[in-house]
């Protein structure tokens, strides 16, 4: 069927083909065409007549099981899982569908097949599982490539690019529009040219580009509302109202906004009609009517509380912050901001996680395929080679025996590959365990370490320039905010240079180092901190000793050293620098007279399992990262840490650095 006719014709073209072919001689409920029909009916009802549709797949699965047609059941279960999806009702959407896949049939309908993984992508977007909805997007659309179905191409490319859009990963959602474009090219089908066009409308606007989100809207209008596809004509017009939003041109956008309510026909959509009062509460409070603006986020925020998007719920809660301090009620003001603050941070916290775990399925789902490639040719391989051997038996019993011989030989080939791979696999997950701690301890560090200071930041800038006597409390701790800062450079140069370190490929400069130049750069950029502790520096660091190695990891490695050396050394301490030369490397060695350290302790120092972030002697904080960092960036230089400490007697941390090129 030519997708170009609208849902509504679509219904009535099935209407007449079933009243035509029950007039016709060779009529009977209990025949194969009868079933298709009235499954097909069933299917293009899904916008307008959810209640006809489940009682007309009820008939229609009845009468396949009579004349036992799997075809009519299959497609009648997947009108069901369809039923489910448009109602809401996601679980029993995903029920139906689990059950279709599981028919071993099924693979002789391929159609088929990609509508149930389309429906599965579906479901599980709704849900927010995006990267269970990315896998069965991308199996349907590995499954019409594959048969060459232009139209389910098209859809899992522009379903695709639609969940990337509405991720904000707008590079990867042009990437699968643009494959969805070349399917709308070839088949020349207005209806899915229309559609991708207000997709790309509203991917446009979020990027900035407002003249061709016009462009693609003007064209996806005009077919939407001659179509009579009410669905449709509700977002794109929606899509406008957003274009003139942004454009500030607020009358436009509420009276686009409230044609496409009015042509919002669909009461499974909750999420679109939660999208349009959320803009009609925009664009009114940018109108300045307070009291409409009001009315519709209350709308919105009741339509995304029922399923619980957050992203809906922070914005919603934003406008209702700004609402309550223009009507100075500021104990709720305050009461939404800190809601507002809170999904905030929720949605920055899952949104690097879905994007970790979306990264993770893309390169699992590429393996898989992969995997699955090598294992056809292998089967296709086997079966040549088994036709060989059964051609070869009938010649002579001698080739028999060599055909049990080699497949002995295969077996056991095949034993030590499984054996191999086995391996490898442990060693994977070691490594992906690794990573996972790395994430782990890095959203710790950027959620705790590195956004305290900057909101400490944010509140004493908002208090010198909105309270009378903001001056006073800003001049009072800025000394303070000025350390937390200088620890937060210092936590930023380690991250980045810790991060560059599990990066493969990363590359070092070696170049030849005065150390005694670079140690009293080190010292002078501790100077405030040696000052405060009234620290005595010894630095017997030899003038005309070298060291072989990257200029910016020396400078990391030793500022860590020395930084760990003032933090544990009490007021009034001392911090010694020496260096000797042994055979072709210089050792350097850092010594203070601080609280030192057990020897679980210095167990416990440069393992990965293990984040050591003890307090100063004077309370200075830490992450446990740089003692870590500084040990891979000697390595790395091809060098070697020792530690010897004592409780109560201070720590010595000894760094052996080639003296030339290695």
């Amino acid at each position: 069927m030519n997708t170009t006719i609208a849902q509504v014709d679509s219904i009535q073209f099935y209407k007449e083909k079933i009243k035509t072919f029950s007039q016709s001689s060779n009529y009977s409920e209990n025949s194969t065409t009868y079933i298709d029909l009235i499954n097909n009916l069933s299917f293009q009802l899904r916008y307008s007549g959810l209640d006809t549709m489940k009682i007309i797949s009820e008939r229609a699965m009845k009468l396949s099981k009579i004349i036992k047609y799997k075809k009519g059941e299959l497609e009648a279960l997947t009108n069901f899982s369809t039923f489910y999806l448009y109602r809401g009702d996601t679980e029993n959407s995903i029920k139906y569908c689990q059950k279709i896949l599981k028919d071993n049939e099924l693979i002789n309908y391929p159609s088929m097949e990609m509508k149930v993984y389309n429906n599965l992508g579906q479901a599980y977007f709704i849900k927010q599982v995006y990267p269970l909805s990315y896998t069965y997007f991308l199996q349907g659309l590995a499954l019409g490539e594959k048969h060459k179905q232009e139209f389910y191409t098209f859809l899992m490319n522009m379903n695709l690019g639609t969940m990337f859009n509405l991720l904000e990963d707008y590079d990867e959602a042009l990437m699968f529009y643009s494959s969805a474009l070349n399917s709308t090219k070839k088949t020349k089908d207005a209806n899915m040219d229309a559609m991708l066009s207000s997709n790309l409308a509203f991917l446009y606007i979020q990027t900035g580009d407002f003249d061709k989100a016009q462009k693609y809207l003007s064209k996806s209008i005009d077919y939407f509302e001659i179509a009579k596809n009410k669905e449709w004509l509700a977002f794109s017009l929606s899509t406008l109202a957003q274009l003139y939003l942004k454009s500030k041109k607020y009358n436009d956008a509420i009276i686009n906004y409230q044609k496409a309510l009015s042509v919002h026909g669909s009461d499974n959509d909750i999420k679109g009609r939660a999208d349009i009062y959320y803009g009609l509460a925009k664009s009114y409070y940018e109108f300045q009517d307070i009291t409409k603006a009001e009315e519709y986020i209350n709308e919105s925020l009741k339509l995304y509380s029922s399923f619980n998007l957050n992203t809906g719920l922070e914005k919603c809660y934003r406008i209702l912050y700004q609402i309550k301090k223009e009507q100075n009620q500021i104990s709720k003001s305050l009461e939404y901001l800190e809601l507002t603050e809170k999904l905030a941070n929720d949605i920055f916290i899952e949104k690097n996680k879905r994007n970790l775990n979306m990264l993770n399925t893309k390169l699992n789902f590429e393996k898989e395929k992969d995997d699955l490639k090598a294992k056809n040719e292998l089967a296709i391989d086997q079966q040549r080679k088994y036709v060989k051997w059964s051609l070869a038996a009938l010649l002579t019993s001698f080739i028999i025996v060599l055909i049990i011989l080699n497949s002995v030989k295969r077996e056991k080939l095949l034993n030590k590959k499984l054996e191999n791979q086995a391996i490898v696999l442990k060693d994977n997950q070691k490594n992906l365990s690794k990573i996972n701690q790395n994430q782990d301890r890095l959203f710790s560090i950027v959620g705790h370490d590195l956004r305290g200071p900057i909101i400490s930041f944010k509140e004493l800038l908002n208090l010198y320039i909105e309270e009378p006597e903001g001056k006073i409390y800003f001049e009072k701790f800025a000394p303070l905010l000025k350390e937390d800062l200088e620890q937060l450079q210092f936590t930023m140069d380690n991250l980045l240079h810790w991060g560059k370190t599990q990066m493969k490929g990363n590359s070092i400069r070696l170049e030849r180092i005065t150390i005694k130049n670079e140690i009293e750069n080190i010292l002078q950029f501790f100077g405030q901190e040696i000052k405060k502790k009234y620290i005595k520096i010894d630095n017997q660091i030899l003038e005309n000793h070298y060291a072989f190695a990257d200029n910016d990891q020396f400078n990391v490695i030793f500022r860590n050293l020395i930084s760990n050396a003032i933090k544990f050394t009490p007021n009034e301490g001392k911090i010694i620098l020496t260096s000797k030369i042994r055979n072709e490397n210089v050792l350097i060695k850092v010594s203070d007279t601080g609280v030192g350290m057990s020897e679980l302790e210095k167990s416990k120092l440069f393992k990965d399992t293990e984040y050591i972030s003890t307090v100063g002697t004077n309370l200075e904080k830490g992450t446990g990262l740089g003692l870590r960092l500084a040990k891979e960036l000697i390595i790395t230089n091809h060098g070697e840490i020792f530690v010897k400490s004592k409780i109560n007697e201070g720590s010595h941390f000894i760094v052996k650095l080639p003296l030339s090129s290695i």
